[in-house]
């Protein structure tokens, strides 16, 4: 939370505040500086309203000092203070205290007054010299009347004054500053006090309000703006996430059409799999797939933290498979959040366990599944971050794992397709044989490894003799019946690894690997018995009275470097 002290609430506060304490200095020296001027005018209207007075006493050498006496005592009454009158020459000749009536005449004009404010007469408002000091003595002579302070009896005073000059008189009134200002200490004392008051007044009231009302605001202004800015973060993130999903996803479908469209099953697998890692932040992902001996589940493609190569990593088909084989066999998801040992039934049996591929505790094992039929299975484990596998997760990887495995079924279908296709473009279309170019093919591949692996090769020809009188006394169509016949026979011997082919019109090829020329030429005439055991219509026509097949056989001698048209030749002139 911010410092409250920085708030905008404590800042109105305060400066509430310091505009009430500026308001109330403010007025208090207001109310002070009235009132101090107030006691100035006060004392000269009260010195003048005396000499008034004074002026109509007839002074006489018996009584008069004590009628001045008197009339000073009489002030005393109405006003604090002390009132007393020195003539012109400075002697004191009538005071209210009566410590300074009686006896010889005091002197005191050479008493120091410092000046306020100083009436001047008319004739005098011209002169430059002003003075702010002067003695008693010499006020008389200088100003009329005026107010300003002085020590006397041994204390500061006030005094104000006036001049009687047709009398020869100074009639003063003072009065000790403490007494004078007494009413003013008391105001500057209740103005400091309200001061005080008031701050302690706005600073429990700052602490009220900061405890009651902006604290609580605050906490609530910022909870909120906490709630929000965890709301933001998690729409941002929730963006990126889409985001990068949608770009997976449109990678994903980029490659799948891609992989189906062009059948190569085995290069494309690699790349979705690791669209689909950086999409679902999975550790690892590995394909399974049996081989075509159905024992054994072999990987096919994996991404993420792999330590062999894909050949390498495979189990059986079966409890040494553990969670791999039983996903496969049962057609069912199997799953280990890490928390335990993984069950038994589950576990990888040696020595397959020592694939370190499949060594994890955090995994998920999907069953790939079309069409009541499974292709395979899809694992996902999070063994380097031990991350668990959330339900989102699981239903993420599912979906995934069933369009993986229409994915592969029609990639898989695909390739069938094109290899049907390539098939019957290198075969004859009415017997269903390899044509002899593509015979030759294959032929030099059986040249190769026969010297490479020091392996027998044997070449056959076979050709019906008579097919073109055949053809002649029964027709093209029972002519063909018999190519197709003899190419059914041919195909007869693919089981023992033969290689038929159609050269042209009734003469036929046969590639024996492996075999030497004894073994291809028991094979050939086994099928010659076959061909002549079968009755073929219109046969006794011929003037053989049966199809006269005649048969040549050679082998490939491996350290003549010939190659396949050479030797053929040879078989042919034979």
């Amino acid at each position: 939370m911010k410092k409250i002290y920085s708030t905008i609430g404590f800042k109105l506060v305060m400066a509430a505040m310091v505009l009430a304490l500026v308001s109330i200095g403010l007025g208090g020296v207001v109310v002070y500086k009235v009132s101090e001027d107030a006691i100035k005018v006060d004392a000269q209207a009260t010195v003048k309203e005396l000499a008034a007075d004074l002026d109509n006493v007839k002074v006489s050498a018996d009584g008069g000092g004590r009628e001045l006496v008197d009339r000073l005592t009489r002030l005393k009454i109405q006003k604090f203070g002390a009132a007393w009158v020195m003539d012109r020459n400075g002697f004191l000749i009538a005071h209210m205290d009566p410590r300074f009536g009686g006896g010889a005449r005091r002197f005191i004009g050479d008493h120091v007054v410092n000046l306020n404010v100083g009436e001047q007469p008319i004739r005098e408002l011209g002169e430059k010299n002003v003075v702010h000091e002067a003695k008693l003595i010499d006020l008389m002579g200088k100003y009329s009347a005026g107010f300003g302070t002085y020590t006397f009896r041994g204390e500061k005073e006030m005094i104000a004054f006036k001049v009687l000059k047709d009398r020869g008189w100074l009639v003063a009134v003072d009065q000790p500053i403490s007494t004078a200002y007494s009413e003013l200490n008391r105001i500057k004392h209740t103005i400091v006090t309200m001061c005080v008051v008031v701050a302690f007044l706005v600073f429990g009231f700052t602490w009220f309000a900061v405890k009651v009302i902006i604290d609580p605001y605050y906490r609530e202004q910022e909870e909120g703006s906490r709630r929000l800015e965890l709301m933001n973060r998690e729409i941002e993130s929730s963006r990126k996430r889409l985001e990068k999903a949608g770009n997976a996803l449109t990678r994903l479908y980029d490659l799948s059409i891609a992989m189906q469209y062009s059948g190569f099953l085995e290069s494309h697998l690699p790349l979705v799999l690791g669209v689909a890692q950086e999409r679902f932040e999975f550790d690892r992902i590995l394909l399974f797939m049996p081989d075509e001996e159905g024992k054994m589940l072999r990987c096919r493609a994996a991404v993420g933290n792999v330590f062999e190569s894909e050949e390498k990593i495979y189990v059986p088909i079966g409890p040494q498979g553990g969670g791999l084989a039983r996903a496969f066999l049962e057609r069912k998801t199997i799953t280990s959040d890490g928390v335990g040992p993984v069950p038994e039934e589950n576990r990888i049996l040696p020595p397959y366990d020592r694939i370190r591929s499949l060594r994890s505790r955090t995994y998920a094992i999907f069953p790939l599944m079309t069409k009541e039929k499974v292709i395979g299975v899809l694992g996902v484990d999070n063994k380097m971050s031990r991350r668990p596998l959330t339900r989102e997760d699981f239903e993420a990887i599912e979906n995934f794992s069933f369009k993986m495995a229409s994915l592969i079924e029609n990639t898989i279908h695909f390739q069938s397709i094109r290899k049907a296709a390539q098939e019957m473009e290198h075969r004859d279309r009415l017997t269903g044989l390899f044509h002899l170019w593509r015979v030759k093919e294959v032929a030099e591949e059986r040249i190769a490894a026969a010297v490479r692996e020091k392996t027998p090769l044997s070449v056959g020809q076979i050709y019906i003799a008579n097919f073109k009188e055949y053809n002649e006394r029964n027709g093209y169509q029972r002519g063909d019946f018999v190519l197709r016949k003899t190419a059914e026979l041919l195909k007869g011997l693919e089981v023992m690894g033969v290689v038929p082919g159609r050269c042209y019109g009734a003469t036929f090829l046969a590639l024996f690997p492996g075999k030497t020329r004894e073994q291809a030429m028991y094979l050939l005439s086994q099928f010659e018995k076959d061909l002549a055991a079968f009755p073929f219509h219109g046969e006794k026509r011929l003037a053989a009275e049966r199809l006269a097949v005649k048969i040549s056989v050679a082998e490939y001698p491996r350290e003549s470097g010939l190659s396949f048209d050479e030797f053929f030749a040879g078989i042919e002139e034979a």
